[in-house]
């Protein structure tokens, strides 16, 4: 059957828009407002439209007047959602733009890249994913996003990135070299990169107490107070913001600026803080610090930022030293999230150095076993001690004792008692400046986030001490091992 010319013109215009593609598509709108209200979220159990709160519209303002921000707020505000919209309209408006958000885990890269989907599900009359990858969103013929997970990866590879946010900053390990190394990525797109610092509070110690803190003409911690009890905002209540000496935007969210927690909190019996410790079934101490802006007293800090920081001077050593004592120590761990550690400590001249270590998670013993018996092999130590307190070391202290039958080892049980006495030597070692690390090792992230609570000792929330505890460890040994001094008879150098 002959085609009539009407069916040949319709097919000719198929065709053609199948080849442009991107022309039957509307045209995406440009400011931030008006975008966000096309896109999907999910609330309240259902997805509806975005629409923006007033705080929300005022720090993507600020946003795009300040391309260094560091913030600092109250958990659940919705800072993400809203930073994470601007960073896809910006992929969905420029073929340029490129954003990276380093995430706390991959938990959080997964529930980013989730709700960054659901915005682009709102938009398919406006542009095409060009992929369906979790840690990677490119939009067909446009911009992308990358979702990176900090605690593994930094951005070397890529360049000219557009925009980086560092999310819960003060909870991630090696936050301070991750965002050195990812500046480089930053460097071809010049002053008009974007970079956010942001996260809930944690210690007032450690990267980004110290980004937060700095070149402000107040105490940064007596304005998170004030706007915390409703005294102190700028246009909304609970949102306060000032650009500090080197002309870096600090931006302070309380819940406050919140209309739904507002609401909560002239309605709920105790306020909002009371509701968030039914809601979340919590201590005080963490609602107050995760909703209200309060930081973990540096009174309960065990090791201060200034000890910590003067003993990060050591260095990698592979090549064993005849001339001092070596001594392993290994904290052990199950396939959960706590970390394997072996760390290697060489002794010499009254000093203490950290020269190798093995830290691994979520391995199996065999894998582990193998790894902490070539550094046996390696650094040949005077001492072996493996902490045994839950059972799995016992495993460890049995198959490396008979895989090594000439080496000396040591059963390690941490107990209510022996725990302090332990941390109390690696106390007293950084206080006399006999023990070095490498700068750039997870063992100083993890000092500045140990703490005391009460009678406990332990990390802060999020963080570990597996490192911690193995230093304590292997200072624990080298000090039996030598009956002519011990640490407490050390000089101070």
């Amino acid at each position: 059957m002959p085609i009539t010319t009407s069916k040949l013109k319709n097919l000719e215009k198929r065709v053609e828009r199948e080849i442009l593609g991107r022309n039957t598509l509307k045209p995406v709108p440009r400011n931030w407002e008006d975008f966000v209200k096309l896109c999907t979220i999910r609330s309240g159990g259902k997805m509806v439209q975005f629409i923006p709160y007033e705080f929300q519209k005022k720090l993507i303002e600020l946003r795009q007047q300040y391309p260094n921000i560091v913030l600092i707020k109250s958990r659940q505000v919705g800072c993400t959602q809203a930073l994470a919209s601007d960073d896809l309209k910006d992929a969905c408006t420029n073929p340029a733009s490129s954003s990276v958000f380093f995430m706390r885990n991959s938990d959080d890269v997964g529930s980013l890249s989730r709700r960054i989907k659901q915005m682009l599900s709102g938009l398919k009359d406006y542009v095409q994913p060009a992929n369906d990858s979790v840690g990677y969103i490119k939009i067909k013929g446009l911009g992308d996003i990358y979702c990176k997970n900090s605690s593994k990866e930094g951005i070397r590879s890529l360049d000219s990135i557009t925009s980086q946010t560092y999310d819960e900053s003060a909870f991630i390990l090696n936050i301070e070299s991750i965002y050195a190394a990812s500046n480089a990525a930053s460097a071809l797109v010049g002053d008009s990169a974007k970079k956010m610092i942001i996260s809930t509070p944690s210690a007032k110690m450690g990267w980004y107490w110290q980004q937060l803190s700095q070149n402000n003409n107040d105490d940064v911690e007596e304005i998170c107070k004030q706007v915390a009890s409703g005294n102190l905002y700028k246009d909304i209540p609970g949102f306060y913001y000032f650009v500090d000496n080197a002309g870096v935007l600090k931006v302070v969210l309380h819940w406050r600026c919140h209309p739904i927690y507002r609401k909560i909190d002239q309605e709920f019996p105790g306020g909002y803080l009371a509701y968030r410790m039914q809601q979340d079934n919590c201590e005080e101490e963490i609602v107050l610090r995760e909703y209200d802006l309060r930081f973990i007293d540096s009174s309960v800090a065990v090791f201060t930022s200034e000890l910590v920081r003067q003993s990060a001077i050591g260095e990698w050593e592979t090549e064993r030293n005849d001339k001092a004592e070596y001594y392993l120590s290994v904290d052990t761990a199950t396939l959960g999230n706590d970390y394997c550690v072996a760390i290697v400590l060489k002794k010499l001249d009254y000093k203490y150095s950290v020269v190798a270590m093995y830290r691994k998670r979520q391995q199996t013993s065999e894998y582990n076993l193998y790894q902490i018996g070539k550094l046996i092999e390696q650094y040949q130590p005077e001492k072996i001690g493996i902490e045994t307190t839950g059972g799995v070391g016992t495993l460890y202290l049995e198959k490396l004792s008979k895989e090594f039958p000439k080496y000396e080892f040591e059963a390690i049980k941490t107990t209510g008692d022996s725990k302090p006495m332990m941390v109390s030597g690696l106390q007293l070692a950084l206080e006399k400046n006999v023990l070095f690390y490498p700068s750039k090792s997870s063992i100083k992230d993890e000092l500045l986030s140990f703490r005391r609570v009460g009678n406990k000792l332990e990390a802060s929330s999020g963080q570990h001490d597996d490192t911690v505890m193995a230093l304590c460890f292997a200072l624990l040994i080298a000090d039996k091992n030598d009956n002519t001094w011990s640490l407490k008879d050390v000089p101070r150098f």
